[in-house]
Formats: C-alpha cells, sequence, structure tokens
C-alpha cells in the first residue's frame, strides 16, 4: 500500500508534538519536586481510650516534636480533650466518640499536654498526659588525634643579649614536646629546652633566651612533635638592641584600685644608660600630676610601678610611663582606669 508524502509529514508532525509535551510534563514534575520537597513525618504513638475501664491506655507517653498521638477509641462515650476537667485550653477536642473511632494529634513543639475525657475526667479521674521533649543532640566525637599544629609568633622583650620567643602549639590530642630553634642563619644551631603540652586547643607557647650578640639579626622558628610527627612553624627574624640607645617603655595596667588610691605600672629598658622613670597621671590626657622619679639601668626589661593617692572616688584617671637617658626620652602608651566608688 503506498503511503502519500504528505500523510508521511502529518504523523512526524504529530510525533514531534507528542515529545515535546512528553518533555514538558517531565519538566513540570521536576520543578514541582525542586520547590515542594518531601516533608519527613514523626512517629505516631498510639492510645487506647476507656479498653476495659474508664482510663486511657498507656495514660502518660512522651514524644518529640513532629510526633502524632493517635487515640483509638475501644468503648463509645468519651472524648479526648487538651486540658484539665473543666478547664479546657482548646489545644485538640475529639469531641465524644462512638466505640472505633479514631482521633489524632500531632504535636509541633515541646512541653508537657494534660488532657481529660469530658463525661469521666471529673467524676472518675479519666486523664492523661503527653510530654513532648526535643530529642539528644548526637554527641560531637572527640577529633581524631594527628601530628601537631604549630606557629611561629613575633619574638618580644628584645634587647641586647636576650628575648622571649613565642610560637602557639595545637597538640592535637597526644603528649607534645615542643622547643625552639634558633641562630644567625636559617641553619639555626641553637634549642631552647623542651617543653610539654597536651589537649586539642591551640596554646601560646614561649621561652627566654639568653647569650646573644648585640645588634645582631637573628632567625628561629617553633618545632613540635608526638606520635603522630612532627611539624616546624615558619622562620621568623628579630634584631638584638644595640649597645646603648633611648629606653623602651610599656604601660601597664593599674593595680590596686581602690577609692582614693591606686597602684601605676610598667615595664621599663634602660637600653644600657641610666635611665630616670615616672608616670604621668591626672582626670585627662593633659595628665597634671608625676610620681617620684626612680631610676634604672641595665640591659633587661624591668618591671617598675608607683602607688598614687588623693584621688577622687569613682572617677576615670589617665597614666602612662615615661623614661628618660642620655640616648632621649620615651612615653608609653595612655591607659586608664577607674576608681572605686
Amino acid at each position: 500500500m503506498a503511503i502519500s508524502r504528505s500523510s508521511f509529514g502529518e504523523a512526524a508532525n504529530a510525533m514531534k508534538t507528542s515529545l515535546h509535551a512528553t518533555a514538558l510534563s517531565v519538566l513540570t514534575i521536576v520543578t514541582f519536586l525542586a520547590f515542594y520537597p518531601t516533608v519527613a513525618t514523626g512517629a505516631t504513638v498510639d492510645v487506647a481510650v476507656g479498653n476495659g475501664g474508664l482510663f486511657f491506655s498507656p495514660s502518660s507517653v512522651t514524644i518529640h516534636p513532629g510526633d502524632t498521638v493517635r487515640w483509638t477509641f475501644s468503648s463509645g462515650g468519651h472524648s479526648t480533650t487538651s486540658g484539665s476537667p473543666g478547664m479546657p485550653n482548646n489545644l485538640w477536642d475529639s469531641g465524644i466518640r462512638s466505640q472505633g473511632a479514631v482521633f489524632n494529634h500531632t504535636f509541633p513543639s515541646a512541653g508537657t499536654f494534660p488532657y481529660y475525657c469530658i463525661p469521666h475526667g471529673g467524676c472518675c479521674g479519666m486523664t492523661g498526659t503527653v510530654t513532648v521533649t526535643s530529642p539528644t543532640p548526637t554527641p560531637t566525637p572527640p577529633p581524631m588525634p594527628g601530628p601537631p599544629i604549630v606557629t611561629t609568633n613575633p619574638a618580644t622583650l628584645i634587647a641586647r643579649f636576650s628575648a622571649r620567643l613565642n610560637g602557639s602549639v595545637n597538640p592535637h590530642g597526644l603528649t607534645t614536646t615542643f622547643h625552639f630553634q634558633y641562630g644567625l642563619t636559617t641553619s639555626y644551631g641553637l634549642t631552647t629546652p623542651p617543653q610539654n603540652r597536651s589537649g586539642n586547643t591551640p596554646q601560646n607557647v614561649s621561652a627566654n633566651i639568653s647569650g646573644l650578640m648585640a645588634n645582631r639579626v637573628y632567625h628561629f622558628r617553633i618545632v613540635a612533635s608526638n606520635a603522630r610527627g612532627t611539624r616546624f612553624g615558619a622562620d621568623r627574624t628579630f634584631t638584638t638592641r644595640s649597645p646603648t640607645g633611648p629606653p623602651i617603655v610599656t604601660t601597664n595596667a593599674a593595680t590596686n584600685v581602690a577609692r582614693n588610691s591606686a597602684t601605676l605600672n610598667g615595664l621599663v629598658y634602660p637600653h644600657g644608660l641610666s635611665t630616670s622613670i615616672n608616670f604621668q597621671y591626672g582626670p585627662t590626657t593633659s595628665y597634671g600630676s608625676t610620681t617620684p622619679m626612680q631610676t634604672r639601668t641595665g640591659n633587661t626589661y624591668q618591671n617598675v610601678s608607683a602607688n598614687v593617692s588623693g584621688l577622687m572616688a569613682n572617677r576615670v584617671y589617665h597614666f602612662r610611663i615615661k623614661a628618660t637617658n642620655m640616648a632621649g626620652t620615651r612615653f608609653g602608651n595612655d591607659r586608664t582606669f577607674t576608681t572605686r566608688p
């Protein structure tokens, strides 16, 4: 039988139209699923109503938010009604049901929900309780032990012959031994005594070194080892102080702050010269009052303090350390304290 060219074209067009419609249907379904994801359903707990007596069985249940209680009426003439006998709270009410009826209520949030049977709650103690508790979260397992994590931090208290090397170490759950390598090149050559740390958090660590040469560049880094491996911090440098120079000062926090008095504290590096130190203090950064002069010498950082009195109660005071030697005068940063009421 001969098929005309027009009939063949009509069949092809019909097939194209059908395929296009199918593709649109699939796209519509995919789009619907993307914007309307499946909602997880909670558990269902069963309670029998009037099964062999005027009571709910079980009378008390504990569930989680999103769970449903399903009351099945083993006998007629009962209800499940939220609240206490004679005092409904309108969260749910099945109404008086006949034998074989089923009533469901879903609990969206945590809480304690009493309920009762309208005909038999007050007279016969036909009551129940639904307790909704949030599920206990799964505890986060402790991190797996591993090699230490280390960071070389900047050196501090840099003097002519000494310095403090600083770093950070996370033992990663294992007892970890660390030390600092230091020297005039990245070959280092010198080490600090070993120290131990344990735990799973970063911890600041330090080591004091001495016997250095003046006005020289030193390299250093932290090294830490545990049962899982050894790690090296990045290389850092510092330059020791020249034999003499202007003092170096730091204003530290005030202590022993009382109603009319306080102790002012600071740190001074005399830089190899006899250095005079005092504190400036007052209610503004113009200060206006000073402590008696003190003298320090040497090439080490030294704590200094001065007691001040005659202050006004419940007032903010500014203060800073000042140090002077033959090479110059230096001022510490301004700090404040508030006297007691």
